[in-house]
């Protein structure tokens, strides 16, 4: 089901190929998956820079027993 289906007075089916508010909304969630997906390659080069210097310190002594 397409979630503009629900809210939208001019639904009909195979309208959302046309619709500028439904490419918007594409459009919109393109932008926040591709922030995020920048934020946790971000997030994911620091760890590894931070668990290099551990290691080069010889602090590290690997993941912890359970």
């Amino acid at each position: 089901m397409l979630p503009c289906q629900k809210n939208c007075h001019a639904y009909c089916p195979g309208c959302h190929k046309s619709c500028p508010h439904f490419r918007a909304m594409q459009e919109q969630q393109r932008r926040d998956l591709a922030r995020k997906k920048e934020y946790l390659r971000r997030a994911d080069e620091s760890c590894r820079a931070v668990l290099h210097q551990c290691r080069a310190a010889g602090g590290y002594l690997g993941p912890l027993p359970y």
